[in-house]
């Protein structure tokens, strides 16, 4: 019935050969304006070239805008970790043994850390010292524990379900952070 009701109101047009119905004008005269664009049998990219465009173009440009802060501050901190000498002794020191797991889950679950940036946060705390180990809980918990998803969860299902989400992530980790250690 409501086929009928499209015809009725002429929402159809023809573009080479195939007919294409529309639920409303605004949506027909935006298929008119690139008909082209909408009606290519791979999606919107009609050739090789576009899709060779569109790849590089994601790669390179709309990929950097969403990452490319995150990762200079990774950078940033990986960088300072491994120059400044009294970071890398803190490091030896303090953080390379056992320590370095119960650093590695708190400094985690305080600080949300994205999982492009801590990569190198993560090396530089290897190579000062740290166990390898720790430094797999840092890159498990970190991008785990946004401060959003904890307060969403803690609003949607209670305090409870948030306890019980942040123990189990935190025991997982250092068991995972364990066995890595051990390989």
């Amino acid at each position: 019935m409501w086929h009928e009701s499209r015809y009725k109101k002429g929402l159809k047009t023809e573009y080479k050969g195939r007919s294409y119905y529309f639920c409303s004008p605004h949506c027909q005269a935006t298929f008119e304006k690139e008909a082209q664009k909408y009606s290519a049998p791979g999606g919107h990219i009609a050739d090789i070239k576009e899709r060779i465009n569109f790849v590089f173009r994601y790669a390179f440009v709309d990929m950097v805008k969403e990452i490319g802060p995150e990762l200079l501050l990774g950078l940033a901190l990986a960088a300072l970790v491994a120059a400044v000498t009294p970071v890398g002794e803190f490091v030896k020191i303090y953080i390379s043994g056992k320590l370095g797991y119960l650093f590695s889950l708190f400094f985690g679950l305080l600080l949300y850390i994205c999982s492009t940036a801590s990569i190198p946060l993560v090396d530089a705390f290897v190579s000062q010292g740290m166990n390898i180990g720790a430094g797999m809980v840092l890159l498990l918990v970190g991008p785990i524990t946004s401060w959003g998803t904890i307060l969403v969860l803690r609003k949607e299902f209670g305090t409870k379900t948030m306890a019980i989400y942040l123990t189990v992530i935190a025991i997982m980790s250092l068991t995972l952070g364990w066995c890595f250690s051990m390989i």
